[in-house]
């Protein structure tokens, strides 16, 4: 009999053919490929420009060299097993000190070898040293190694060459019948590397280092959940969770151990933290992924983490500025790919001139989180609204006059088999996004707005949104022929998640012409798909679009790769985040206004039952269930005092009183208190 706990657990005998499949522990500062050779750290690239990379670290913790019977991946509680006949030795990567990647061996009996998986010396890295020392305050673990070394090059010649400092408990070539443990500690300064390590042997102490980290998954799991009656099915959707949370830093940022050390956070790439060597998963960059196709979902469950990525942008600002202005322009131009500095890393020519709708994602990534939250405050104390202000004057700065509208001339459309075109659908119609709420976001603070802003989004004469009337559809740039071959979704785009205001038949016509000429492309694509047949009532074919999506998924474990038949990136996270938003936005039906929230809930494909939990907005929290012909909504959270509605198409209001589950018939309702 199967219990709840499987849901959680994917245990395999032998290893995914292909070593990139691997799992992928990481807590936001620290990832780690299994099996592999090589950590990675937050932030910590290597080469100029379009030579920037992840910079390689050796992998300082051992394994066991014995033969392996079973592989298991344990998402409940974060880790990751390896069990042998006479062994069992456990990984995880800390997500409470962040700082921290510890592996537990159990020998039940005999002995075991250990190896090292050091691999070949990095050569990312500089005035490299191994050094073995004791730490006294740490007792048996005062054993350690030492590692360090310097980046070779920087990002731009102004940026500082940085350091990285790894402590690790030394390791014997050979384990007796016990229980050990083996810490690495990461930082960017030799004081940061042992203070962490000090802890982490402090909480070992306490018999609450593995315990420590298992509670804030377990905390995490009981906040924020979706939850299904297949059990092979919600083994993907746990993993999809897993690996894209465990991108994003939640515990850390609130322990007052580490008040002396505080966490800046680089951004999320598409291939995770586990990834991004040099000309590997995208070299680890941050792009547009991160802002569309990861926050969105994750935003409505736990919008803190978004903000870091927010932040991220803020931080990278200046580098915006610069590439405006390199450019012509005004205001702030995001740069296709960026790392740690903000300037562009993008070692594709083409992509880097002809791809700017990353921009109007920021801060469409921005709205939403102003939306969920119902908090301006991140535009007024955290900087956001420097990027909402100077992106709009670098959107009117880009436009051009041709006699009816402003145009946006020779770009790259997220279709990036198609550039140096005009008048990308899916860019301009971001781009008045992007305006848009520029507007509100003046309005709103007591602010003037631009008189350029609101001319240049005007919907008559404003931006040029191609639309063919006899055909009734968007063509996805000027000129393009209905039919041509197309790398993935763009004007899909437009409905979910632009929101573009369209009639039913222009809707499904732009889904249904553009999914037939698509090519076999990335996997968030087809996500994209379903949302919109869904939000058209199409309840069959958006379930043939729905699992589309899971010829990426790699076994054993659930890897998402970025194409369906060649690999691509792996831990493909953008494909993740394409998941689950067809899961919250699509099969949930959720939308996110400014005044209001919105559901539309339709059961899953293979599914009788499906729970949404913690499901957040304006900081209350929510729960669904779906089943049958009926969901339940319950308020489970915040003032008791406030009233809350759920209003139905017909205006039919029913209160929302916190604790007491609310039973309704499937249907389109608005969630607001007021």
């Amino acid at each position: 009999m199967m219990n709840a706990m499987d849901d959680y657990t994917i245990s395999s005998p032998s290893l995914p053919s292909n070593n990139n499949n691997n799992v992928i522990l990481s807590n936001s500062f620290v990832g780690h490929r299994l099996h592999g050779d090589t950590v990675y750290m937050n932030g910590l690239y290597n080469g100029q420009t379009t030579s920037c990379h992840r910079a390689r670290i050796p992998c300082p913790f051992p394994y066991v060299s014995s033969p392996a019977s079973l592989f298991t991946l344990d998402c409940w509680n974060g880790t990751y097993s390896i069990t042998g006949e006479s062994f069992c030795q456990t990984f995880y990567a800390h997500s409470v000190l962040n700082r921290v990647f510890v592996t537990e061996i159990t020998v039940h009996d005999g002995g075991v070898l250990l190896e090292n998986h050091l691999g070949k010396p990095s050569t990312d890295l500089k005035d490299i040293s191994w050094l073995n020392e004791v730490i006294s305050s740490c007792g048996n673990l005062g054993e350690v190694t030492v590692y360090s070394g310097q980046i070779i090059s920087p990002e731009t010649n102004d940026a500082p060459k940085l350091k990285v400092f790894c402590i690790s408990s030394v390791f014997p070539k050979e384990l007796a019948k016990g229980k050990y443990i083996f810490i690495s500690s990461f930082g960017y300064t030799y004081n940061e590397a042992v203070k962490f390590y000090n802890l982490a042997v402090q909480y070992h102490n306490e018999n609450s280092l593995m315990s420590s980290h298992q509670q804030s998954w377990c905390y995490l799991w009981k906040l924020v959940n979706i939850d299904v009656d297949n059990t092979d099915f919600a083994k993907t959707v746990k993993t999809s969770l897993f690996f894209l949370l465990s991108a994003f830093p939640h515990f850390a940022l609130k322990n007052p151990d580490l008040e002396n050390y505080p966490f800046v956070f680089f951004g999320v790439s598409p291939g995770s933290l586990g990834n991004g060597g040099d000309d590997q998963d995208y070299w680890g960059h941050v792009f547009w992924d991160q802002d569309l196709w990861m926050l969105p979902g994750v935003m409505l469950l736990l919008p803190q983490l978004a903000r870091q990525s927010i932040l991220y942008r803020v931080a990278m600002l200046p580098g915006a500025r610069k590439k405006a202005k390199q450019n012509g322009y005004m205001g702030a131009m995001y740069p296709w790919e960026s790392g740690r500095t903000g300037v562009d890393v993008c070692p594709g020519a083409i992509y880097a001139k002809y791809q700017q709708h990353i921009t109007a994602c920021v801060v469409y990534a921005i709205r939403q989180y102003v939306y969920v939250t119902g908090s301006w405050s991140i535009l007024t104390e955290d900087g956001a609204w420097d990027i909402v202000k100077e992106t709009a004057d670098y959107w009117v700065s880009r436009v051009e006059w041709d006699g009816q509208n402003f145009v946006i001339d020779h770009v790259m459309d997220p279709d990036e088999y198609h550039y140096k075109v005009n008048n990308s659908c899916f860019t301009n119609a971001a781009a008045r996004v992007n305006l848009l709420f520029a507007i509100e976001a003046s309005q709103k603070l007591g602010k003037t707005p631009d008189p350029r802003w609101v001319t240049v989004s005007q919907e008559k004469h404003g931006i040029k949104i191609p639309f063919d009337e006899k055909l009734r559809y968007h063509p996805e740039y000027d000129g393009y022929t209905q039919g041509t071959l197309i790398k993935q979704a763009s004007v899909v785009l437009l409905g979910y998640p632009l929101g573009v205001t369209m009639d039913a038949d222009v809707r499904k016509n732009d889904i249904v012409e553009y999914e037939k000429c698509t090519d076999k492309g990335p996997g968030m694509t087809y996500s994209m798909y379903s949302i919109g047949m869904l939000e058209l009532g199409q309840i069959d074919t958006a379930e043939q679009l729905f699992k589309v999506q899971f010829k990426n998924l790699r076994p054993p474990f659930r890897i998402w790769n970025e194409y369906p038949s060649a690999v691509g990136c792996t831990n493909f996270l953008t494909a993740v985040g394409g998941f689950l938003q067809s899961l919250l936005y699509g099969y949930l039906g959720a939308r996110v206004f400014e005044k209001y929230f919105q559901v539309n809930p339709h059961v899953l494909p293979d599914c009788s039952k499906v729970s949404y939990t913690g499901v957040t907005y304006k900081g209350e929290r929510f729960n669904f269930v779906v089943s049958g012909s009926k969901f339940d909504v319950v308020r489970t959270t915040g003032n008791a005092f406030e009233l809350w509605y759920i209003i139905d198409g017909d205006g039919k209001k029913w209160p929302l009183v916190t604790n007491e589950t609310l039973s309704l018939t499937l249907g389109l309702y608005r969630i607001c208190n007021s």
